[in-house]
């Protein structure tokens, strides 16, 4: 690959796990060595290259407030924001700063492109314009439907619900095919056992016996409680893509012993995908929009509901039920436990038990991931700051800002 002063160029080593580096890894060329990171043999573009312009900034947007790069408003340098925060490029103290920067200036060149078919870095700040980072503020539309289904019957905010899936059918619409397998679990195996022979020394003692088909299955209707996305007597199979989220999502503790078992998709199924979206589907403002609606919709269907708090279910199961009458089978979401996705199927027939894939698994231990919040001393100037409503709706948003931040 020729590299021209005119053409700066970097690898997908250079590169954070998202789209524009499967973008390099699609398209790249095989370069003997990148100018930036130093690494070899791997595949690289242009910064140039207008699809690989409009994913980086689309990727600024996605991570970034304006509030945090423009120095107009007391901002860092947008380089320096770039380069340190390992959202978008990832690289170690022997990268080459310099060739860095001219691959950079080319992909930021023009934050106020003349065409609605480019990506903006600026509000125009002048005019009190400012952009907020697309994870950062919430979608309007999603907010007033939060709002108005933890204060009216469900039934009240279905119109505005449904008119806002329709409004993301397109990009929500998502076929996993037939075969593919999910995991779900259930606290406690059906037996513990030991051998007959007092004077066994096998450790250790015991074995379990698992949970398996019905008894680990969605459960009986007259049994089904009030869940994330089902209504009393409304039993819905909730599964996970691998063992270690479908553990999480119960919330267990250690010590607790939880049986586990695969699932096998009969046939395909159409959901509403909230677990991912491809950012190279929305590379102009008006799709990055319609990005934040999407995202929008996911922070409210993922975002951790504490027991005390179950009151909060009142938005999710409306979103379920609008789309279940909208045509989907189901809905993919991010755990915010795991690692993994999580499916909740709406059909009773879609999947089948795989014989013989029961499994316990033993809750040795739980990793607690925690990092410094914002505080404030005992002697807060009360004629700035006001305490927090105790409402529904103020722990639901207070729940989300968590998640995104």
């Amino acid at each position: 690959m020729k590299k021209e002063p005119s053409d700066p160029i970097f690898c997908e080593h250079c590169l954070t796990e998202h789209e524009l580096k499967w973008e390099i890894q699609e398209r790249g060329i095989i370069v003997e060595k990148c100018p930036i990171c130093h690494c070899e043999g791997g595949r690289a573009l242009t910064a140039t290259d207008p699809k690989v312009t409009r994913i980086f900034r689309a990727l600024i947007r996605l991570n970034f407030s304006e509030w945090d790069y423009n120095i107009h408003l007391g901002g860092e340098s947008l380089e320096g924001l770039v380069m340190e925060s390992k959202a978008i490029f990832n690289l170690n103290e022997s990268a080459d700063l310099d060739a860095f920067e001219e691959v950079f200036l080319a992909m930021e060149d023009g934050w106020y492109p003349e065409t609605e078919e480019e990506i903006s870095l600026g509000g125009g700040y002048w005019d009190g314009g400012v952009l907020f980072g697309i994870r950062e503020r919430r979608d309007t539309r999603v907010e007033a439907i939060v709002a108005t289904a933890l204060e009216q019957n469900w039934f009240q905010t279905e119109p505005a619900t449904r008119a806002l899936i329709e409004d993301i059918r397109l990009d929500i619409t998502a076929v996993i095919p037939a075969g593919e397998r999910y995991y779900r679990g259930r606290v406690g195996v059906k037996s513990r056992l030991s051998q007959r022979n007092p004077w066994s020394t096998q450790d250790p003692p015991f074995h379990y016996l698992p949970y398996t088909n019905r008894e680990i299955d969605r459960p009986p209707l007259r049994f089904a409680t009030e869940g994330r996305f089902n209504r009393t007597r409304v039993s819905l199979l909730y599964l996970a893509s691998d063992v270690e989220t479908a553990v999480a999502e119960l919330r267990p503790h250690p010590g607790h012993i939880v049986s586990t078992a695969e699932f096998r998709l009969m046939r395909n199924l159409t959901v509403a995908n909230f677990a991912h979206q491809d950012i190279r589907n929305y590379l102009s403002d008006t799709r990055l929009e319609q990005l934040r609606r999407i995202l929008s919709v996911a922070d409210v269907l993922n975002v951790p509901v504490q027991p005390e708090h179950q009151v909060l279910y009142a938005v999710t199961q409306l979103f379920a039920d609008v789309l279940r009458e909208a045509g989907f089978d189901g809905l993919t979401y991010s755990s915010s436990l795991g690692k993994g996705t999580n499916l909740t199927c709406f059909l009773s027939d879609a999947f089948e038990l795989i014989p013989g894939s029961g499994g316990v698994q033993d809750v040795v231990g739980l990793e607690y991931k925690i990092k410094p919040s914002q505080m404030i001393d005992a002697g807060y100037d009360r004629e700035i700051w006001v305490e927090d409503e105790d409402s529904p709706l103020a722990t639901l948003l207070h729940g989300m800002a968590r998640r995104i931040s």
